[in-house]
């Protein structure tokens, strides 16, 4: 058995100890439109049995939406590769309803980097259909977008199906760039830069 000396114990629970504090100061309250009270916070392990259940809420709708060609139960492997994160290169952050001190998970937001381009992210953003449009979505984008330029990600891109005109809209809105992609889907592109430089204004 390799002995490791004091020094890299030491380095090696400092790193952990102060990625533990990153995620605890990452955790952000906002309220709804409403008038939910709203907990932002990164994706644990510990939700992998929510992450579950709250998956089978989902509409076939929503589902394909996301997942493309979804299953109705999400496999121990999907899990494993969902809840995958490193907080850097992939990362997560999950809403949840502060209610009575019991936390429901009702939305997520990813992005993962580009292993060919460390500027770009690959975004995903899906929120129970029972809470949408209430702001929940905006919410998990915005944090999101703060997470990922701390971690020097400039680019976030994305595929949407040309049916969801609603979200398509919303993204447009926002200043994303909307281009024809495969058929029947859209290529969305959001400059994190220039969506810095709206925020000054």
């Amino acid at each position: 058995m390799t002995r490791r000396s004091g020094s890299e114990r030491s380095r090696r629970h400092s790193t952990t100890d102060g990625l533990a504090a990153d995620l605890r100061a990452s955790v952000r309250c906002h309220t709804a439109t409403d008038g939910q009270e709203i907990v932002v916070r990164p994706l644990l392990a510990t939700d992998r049995e929510q992450l579950a259940a709250r998956y089978e809420e989902l509409s076939s709708d929503a589902r394909r939406a996301r997942f493309g060609s979804p299953p109705d139960q999400l496999s121990a492997s999907e899990l494993d590769r969902l809840l995958d994160l490193d907080y850097d290169s992939r990362f997560a952050l999950a809403a949840l309803l502060a209610d009575d001190g019991d936390e429901r998970g009702v939305g997520v937001a990813r992005y993962a980097r580009h292993s060919d381009d460390p500027n770009t992210a690959e975004v995903a953003v899906v929120v129970l259909d029972a809470y949408q449009h209430r702001g929940i979505g905006t919410m998990l984008l915005a944090d999101l977008v703060e997470v990922a330029r701390d971690h020097g990600i400039g680019i976030f891109s994305a595929t949407v199906r040309w049916e969801n005109t609603a979200l398509l809209d919303a993204i447009r809105a926002a200043g994303a760039t909307v281009t024809p992609d495969e058929p029947g889907i859209a290529a969305v592109t959001y400059d994190l830069a220039e969506e810095r430089a709206r925020d000054r204004e």
